[in-house]
C-alpha cells in the first residue's frame, strides 16, 4: 500500500514540476522575445490592417497556455463608420513550446475576450470584412548584425486547432439601405485547419433579449475574407424560429443566397422580436416557409416558396421587409381555399398544430429537407363564425364599432391570384387581384372574379388611417346566379334567376349603421328567366281583394318573369329607384319605391299593364320588411307620396 501511495506522489510530482518548469521557460522566452511587436506584424502583415495592442502582454495560464494580450484593437477599413472592425479585452493565444525556443511564435489555440465585432458595408456596396495580406515588396540587403525582419505571414497555411469568443458583441450596418442588427453574449467555438478548408462553427448569441442557438459551416473561410462567394450551411433554433438554410454568401454584399425552411409558434412573435411588429388584427401565428431565398440588406427575398400562415396555404415570389417599423410584404401570391373572416371580425383562428423541433445535433454540413408548405385546395374552408353582412334585411344595422385594425398591421403591395375565399358570408371562387395597403389605406383592383357561377371585376377601397373610415366600390358582375349572390350578400332568398350587377358607392363612418346612412351612389341591377317567391304578382294586381286575404301573397306562391331591371340611387341609409322594370310574359310592371335600410321599411308603387289589354289595378306594397301590406292605389296617392322621396335620394346620391 505504501509504495502504490508512493508512485503516486512520485508521478504527480513530476508532472507537477514539468508543468512548472514549462511554464517558467514559457514566461522567460516570451519576456526575453518582442512577442507584442511580434504579434503586431504579423497582424498587420497577414491582413493589411493596423493592429495595436494598448495592454499588457504576457503569460497566460488559463485559458490555454500560452500568452495573452490585453486591450486589442483592429483597425477598421478607411471611412468606416465604426472606430474599430475589432475591439477585444483580452487575446489569450495558446503557442507550441518547442518553436518557442528557437524563436519562432506557432499559433495553435486562440481566445478572444469580450470582442466587440463591428461588420459594415459603406454606401458603394465595399465590405469592411475584405482583408488582404500586404504588398510583398523587395528586401533591401540585411544589415550586418540587425534582427531578421518579420515574414509575410501565408493565410492560407494558417492552422488553428481551436478558436473560442466568449461574451463578444457583433454589430452589422449596412449604408446602402441605413439599415442593421446587432447582438450579443456571443459565445462561439471553432477550428481552423486551413483557411482554404472547410469550417464549423457552433454556439450561441442572444439577440432582444433571446437565446440563439447556432450550427454554421462554411466551405471556404478564405472566400470569406477575400469578398468571394463561399458554400454555407446554417442552422438556427430559438424559442420563435427554427430554420435551416444551405446556400451561399457573396460576401461582398453581405447577402446570403439559397434554400431555406424556417417555421414557428408565432409570426407576429417572432415579427416584433426581429423589430417590425404588427400593430393590431388577430392571427399571424404559426408559420411555415419553404423556398429559395436571398437575405440582404433588411430584406427576405423568397423564389418560389410555400408557406402555411395559420390555416392559410399557399405559394409565391415575395419580399418580406420593414417599411416605417412594420412589416413590408411585395410580390406575388396564390393563396389556396382560406377564410378571411378571421382577420375581418377579429376572432383568432383556430391554430394548427406546430410540428415538433429537432433535437439538437452536431454542426450540420447540409440543411435538412424541407417539409412542403402548400395544401390541395378544398371546398370546406370555414374557419370562424362569419361576421356581421354589411347590409342584412332582416336584422337592423349594427351600432358597434367595426374593427379595421387588420388594416394597419402590415404594408403590402402584392399580386394575389386566389382559389376559394369566404369574405362575411361571400365565398369567391377565385379571383386575380392587384393589393396595395398603406398604414391603414387599402386598395384593391380585381382584374377578375369567379363566383356564384358568374364572373366580376372592379376596385374598392378602405382608408382606416382615421376613426371615420371611408369606404369606395366600382364593382360590375355578369351572370350570376341570384339567389344564391343575394341570400350571402343581403340575407334576400325570394328571388332567382341569372342576375347582372353595377355598383358605384361611397361610405364613411365607424359602424355598420353609420357606414350605411352616410353610403351615396348608383347601382344597377338586372336579372333575367327568374322567379318571383312568396307572391304572385299578377294575381294581386288582377284582384286585390285575394291579397288582401292572403291568397297570393304566401311562401308557396311565385311569379315567374323574364326581366327585372332597376337604376337604384342609394344614399341616406335608403335605397330608390322611378325606373323599376318587372316583366312576364302576361304584364310590363313599371314602379317606382324607396327602401329605407335603417328603419328596415319597404315603400313601393307597381302599376302591372297587359299588352294584350284587360283590367289591372295598381298597388303598394308597404310596410316594414316583416309585415308588407299590399293596397289599390288607383286613386295614386302613394305614387304623389313616393315621387318627391325618389327624387330627393337620387339628388343626395350625386
Amino acid at each position: 500500500m505504501r509504495a502504490w501511495w508512493h508512485w503516486v506522489l512520485v508521478i504527480l510530482g513530476t508532472i507537477v514540476a514539468i508543468a512548472l518548469l514549462a511554464a517558467g521557460g514559457l514566461a522567460y522566452l516570451v519576456y526575453r522575445l518582442d512577442i507584442k511587436g511580434e504579434v503586431e506584424r504579423a497582424v498587420e502583415n497577414a491582413t493589411g490592417r493596423d493592429l495595436t495592442i494598448n495592454g499588457d502582454v504576457g503569460v497566460s495560464y488559463w485559458p490555454v497556455l500560452g500568452f495573452h494580450a490585453a486591450n486589442d484593437v483592429l483597425a477598421n477599413a478607411p471611412g468606416g463608420r465604426a472606430p474599430a472592425l475589432i475591439t477585444a479585452d483580452d487575446i489569450h493565444i495558446g503557442v507550441e513550446l518547442a518553436p518557442l525556443l528557437n524563436r519562432q511564435v506557432v499559433v495553435r489555440q486562440l481566445v478572444l475576450q469580450h470582442p466587440r465585432i463591428a461588420l459594415e458595408i459603406d454606401a458603394n456596396g465595399r465590405p469592411n470584412w475584405t482583408l488582404a495580406p500586404q504588398a510583398r515588396r523587395a528586401a533591401p540587403p540585411p544589415t550586418p548584425g540587425a534582427p531578421p525582419s518579420p515574414p509575410i505571414v501565408d493565410a492560407s497555411r494558417t492552422t488553428l486547432r481551436s478558436v473560442d469568443i466568449t461574451d463578444g458583441e457583433v454589430t452589422y450596418f449596412d449604408a446602402r439601405h441605413g439599415s442593421g442588427w446587432s447582438v450579443g453574449n456571443v459565445d462561439l467555438h471553432t477550428a481552423l485547419t486551413a483557411l482554404n478548408q472547410p469550417m464549423n462553427v457552433a454556439g450561441s448569441v442572444r439577440y432582444n433579449d433571446k437565446p440563439v442557438q447556432l450550427d454554421i459551416h462554411v466551405d471556404s473561410p478564405n472566400a470569406v475574407i477575400h469578398a468571394q462567394a463561399t458554400p454555407l450551411v446554417v442552422n438556427l433554433r430559438s424559442d420563435l424560429v427554427t430554420a435551416a438554410f444551405e446556400g451561399q454568401t457573396p460576401a461582398a454584399s453581405g447577402s446570403l443566397v439559397g434554400t431555406v425552411h424556417a417555421y414557428g409558434q408565432s409570426l407576429r412573435q417572432l415579427l416584433a422580436w426581429a423589430g417590425a411588429p404588427l400593430q393590431g388584427g388577430v392571427g399571424f401565428e404559426h408559420y411555415d416557409v419553404t423556398g429559395h431565398v436571398a437575405i440582404g440588406g433588411g430584406q427576405f427575398a423568397f423564389d418560389d416558396a410555400g408557406f402555411v400562415l395559420d390555416r392559410l396555404s399557399g405559394r409565391g415570389d415575395f419580399s418580406l421587409s420593414s417599411l416605417r417599423g412594420k412589416p413590408y410584404l411585395s410580390g406575388r401570391l396564390e393563396l389556396f381555399d382560406f377564410d378571411l373572416n378571421p382577420y375581418i371580425s377579429g376572432h383568432a383562428p383556430p391554430q394548427a398544430a406546430v410540428p415538433p423541433a429537432p433535437a439538437p445535433a452536431a454542426p450540420a454540413t447540409t440543411a435538412p429537407a424541407p417539409t412542403p408548405a402548400s395544401q390541395t385546395p378544398t371546398s370546406s374552408i370555414v374557419v370562424v363564425q362569419p361576421p356581421d353582412r354589411a347590409v342584412d334585411i332582416a336584422t337592423a344595422p349594427g351600432a358597434a364599432p367595426i374593427d379595421f385594425s387588420a388594416l394597419r398591421a402590415f404594408n403590402a403591395d402584392l399580386e394575389l391570384v386566389t382559389h376559394a375565399v369566404l369574405v362575411s358570408h361571400m365565398r369567391l371562387d377565385g379571383a386575380h387581384t392587384t393589393f396595395v395597403l398603406n398604414d391603414g389605406y387599402l386598395a384593391a383592383t380585381m382584374q377578375t372574379m369567379a363566383l356564384y357561377n358568374g364572373s366580376g371585376h372592379g376596385r374598392f377601397e378602405i382608408d382606416a388611417r382615421n376613426p371615420d373610415v371611408r369606404i369606395g366600390e366600382d364593382m360590375a358582375f355578369d351572370n350570376l346566379n341570384a339567389q344564391p349572390f343575394l341570400v350571402d350578400a343581403i340575407n334576400y332568398s325570394g328571388i332567382e334567376g341569372r342576375a347582372e350587377l353595377a355598383i358605384n358607392l361611397t361610405a364613411h363612418g365607424r359602424s355598420q349603421r353609420e357606414l350605411t346612412a352616410n353610403a351615396k351612389g348608383r347601382t344597377h341591377i338586372e336579372i333575367v328567366s327568374g322567379v318571383l317567391h312568396g307572391v304572385d304578382l299578377g294575381g294581386v294586381a288582377r284582384t286585390i281583394r285575394n291579397a288582401l286575404r292572403g291568397e297570393l301573397i304566401a311562401p308557396e306562391a311565385r311569379t315567374p318573369f323574364l326581366g327585372f331591371s332597376a337604376n337604384l340611387a342609394v344614399a341616406g341609409g335608403s335605397v330608390a329607384s322611378d325606373d323599376l322594370s318587372f316583366n312576364t310574359r302576361d304584364l310590363r310592371i313599371p314602379g317606382l319605391g324607396v327602401i329605407d335600410l335603417i328603419n328596415r321599411r319597404l315603400d313601393l308603387r307597381i302599376a302591372p299593364r297587359s299588352p294584350r289589354g284587360g283590367l289591372v289595378i295598381p298597388f303598394s306594397i308597404r310596410g316594414p320588411f316583416n309585415q308588407l301590406r299590399y293596397t289599390s292605389d288607383i286613386g295614386g296617392s302613394a305614387l304623389r307620396e313616393l315621387q318627391p322621396r325618389v327624387r330627393a335620394v337620387e339628388a343626395a346620391s350625386r
